[in-house]
């Protein structure tokens, strides 16, 4: 019985401690994330995007940053090379403002990804192919992110799982020859 709840209390302690990060409250939330073309137009190959992102104080009289981080990290739930996008306050209003950076998505794609503002990061959504209607923020002071190329299906990528998959039955299937081997056999006399 004391095992017990010895182990009771102490998950109870773990999950406390885990808890406790998650219940902090964010200085600046994310409150929604949108797309948008310079011209307000559909996005086509090689235009650049506006990724419009609206924050709101999580503590009241915190200071709004002044820049901001948002990382694409995947393309149609696909990994691909990290792009940085630099985003900066571009207004605020009361408890909330919004942020703004520029980026040349590569194809038409929902992009996921994390956006930060300082400590504190949130997993975003973009799908370039539902530009927003609304009108375009100046787009000539923002900051700009590099132009990526498309990263090619590699090797790994093509062939999946199949070399894993072959190494774990062959490992399997010799150990199974193993312990058949080892068996004792009835003799005949």
């Amino acid at each position: 019985m004391r095992r017990i709840l010895l182990a009771f209390v102490i998950s109870l302690l773990t999950l406390a401690s885990l808890a406790v990060p998650a219940a902090a409250k964010c200085p600046t939330c994310l409150d929604g994330v949108s797309v948008q073309t310079p011209d307000g137009q559909p996005w086509s190959d090689g235009k650049p995007v506006t990724l419009v992102v609206s924050a709101r104080r999580g503590d009241p009289g915190a200071a709004f940053p002044t820049t901001g981080l948002a990382v694409i990290m995947q393309t149609d739930r696909e990994r691909t090379k990290c792009l940085d996008v630099p985003l900066k306050l571009v207004s605020q209003s009361g408890d909330g403002a919004l942020y703004a950076g520029v980026f040349y998505p590569f194809k038409a794609a929902v992009y996921s990804g994390l956006i930060q503002f300082g400590d504190f990061k949130f997993d975003v959504t973009i799908d370039v192919n539902k530009v927003a209607a609304t009108t375009p923020i100046a787009t000539n002071d923002l900051p700009v992110a590099a132009p990526e190329q498309a990263v090619g299906e590699t090797l790994s990528y093509t062939i999946g799982a199949i070399p894993f998959l072959v190494l774990a039955i062959g490992f399997w299937s010799a150990v199974a020859f193993a312990i058949a081997r080892r068996q004792p056999r009835m003799r005949t006399v």
